[in-house]
């Protein structure tokens, strides 16, 4: 009995650990249909990241300028207020995954805006980051948008990676997580009531943890509620001042400006802007003198 334990000892100290990581078998392509990739949730993550939806956008001038979540082949959502300064520059941005240190990354083609979102102020502010071709890898992943009515009280998962806080310590290539609580928007609208920042009708608002060193809050970064994306860090304060709540993009409200750019990139009818050609000069042919 004594050696039957001892073997079963010696198996479970040899045995490799459990892993929860998920391959998948193929790259996506472009027309990998989302309900094959969809994220499910933290116990199938690759690893100690958290999904293989978690992107950031870098830029050759400042690093690390958003956080991102990808949505669908070619799509990505980001705030609108943190992707705008770049938006006309976007040939040295990029997307880099958090699942992993291998060399998968995406470019940007064109960013997409609602018609009716003003910069540095909060109504629909969200993006869509057109891609020029689908992100390899055998453990990318998209996101599900939230179908689930925020309310106050709830419970939700914000990611960062310090970029936007770096007066409290360096940023990381590593993204960080923590559970927030959806505040009363009432309450929120009167903290903020002596700044120049307003709420809008697609706004909602998180309470920071007290403890600076905690507060999770990037420009675009995301918030989750179960295994759906439910909000985008919008327009306002850093983590150094933790009295005043986060500011999110509310994707409910978001979901018909997606899905309708969604269904025009696949009928066609919203093409890649070309760059227009620098126009050839021609170098003037010099004449042969002739000699009398």
């Amino acid at each position: 009995m004594a050696k039957i334990l001892l073997w079963a000892l010696l198996v479970l100290e040899l045995w490799p650990l459990r892993s929860w990581s998920k391959l998948y078998k193929y790259n996506i392509n472009g027309k990998t249909p989302k309900s094959r990739r969809w994220w499910e949730g933290p116990e199938s993550n690759t690893g100690s990241n958290y999904g293989g939806w978690l992107f950031r956008v870098s830029h050759h001038r400042d690093a690390t300028i958003c956080g991102a979540s990808y949505y669908s082949a070619y799509l990505m959502i980001v705030s609108a207020n943190c992707i705008h300064p770049y938006r006309y520059d976007l040939e040295g941005a990029s997307v880099e995954p958090t699942f992993t240190d291998d060399n998968v990354f995406g470019l940007i083609d064109t960013v997409y805006t609602p018609s009716q979102f003003q910069q540095h102020k909060l109504y629909m502010d969200i993006a869509l980051i057109r891609l020029q071709s689908p992100i390899k890898g055998k453990t990318t992943e998209f996101i599900k948008l939230c179908s689930t009515t925020i309310t106050t009280g709830m419970r939700m998962t914000a990611y960062a990676w310090g970029f936007d806080s770096m007066s409290l310590g360096p940023q990381s290539s590593k993204a960080k997580n923590g559970s927030v609580p959806v505040e009363d928007i009432a309450s929120c609208r009167r903290k903020y009531a002596k700044t120049d920042i307003r709420l809008s009708s697609t706004s909602f608002c998180v309470t920071h943890p007290k403890d600076r060193m905690k507060c999770r809050y990037d420009g675009g970064a995301p918030l989750t509620y179960g295994t759906e994306l439910c909000g985008v860090v919008s327009h306002g304060p850093l983590c150094t001042d933790t009295r005043q709540p986060g500011i999110y993009t509310n994707i409910n409200k978001m979901v018909d400006f997606i899905e309708d750019t969604e269904k025009r990139i696949a009928l066609g009818w919203l093409r890649i802007p070309k760059k227009p050609r620098k126009p050839v000069r021609h170098k003037k042919k010099k004449r042969l003198s002739q000699k009398n």
